[in-house]
């Protein structure tokens, strides 16, 4: 099995040539590029938590429009975030 990065990379070459399954344009494309420049300008990057910082304590609604807690979460074991983008 190849490594994060490696497989990281094999998907963004497969997107950006434009080919199927993803059929993303140039423009798409290279709309993607500058808002990641954008985002690093910003300085979001040196910013964000890095592996086996602590995130801090959070209350949220789940799927379900239920309001749950990191801390009631963490209760139960470790606790994993995933942040999920939707669908159309």
């Amino acid at each position: 099995m190849s490594s994060l990065q490696g497989r990281l990379d094999e998907f963004r070459k497969a997107f950006e040539s434009g080919a199927p399954p993803y059929n993303a344009s140039h423009e798409v494309i290279e709309t993607m590029h500058r808002a990641t420049a954008e985002l690093k300008t910003s300085g979001i990057e040196e910013r964000a938590l890095k592996v086996h910082d602590r995130a801090p304590s959070f209350t949220l609604f789940n799927q379900d429009h239920i309001q749950v807690s990191s801390a009631n979460l963490l209760r139960d074991g470790h606790l994993v975030i995933s942040f999920f983008r939707g669908h159309w």
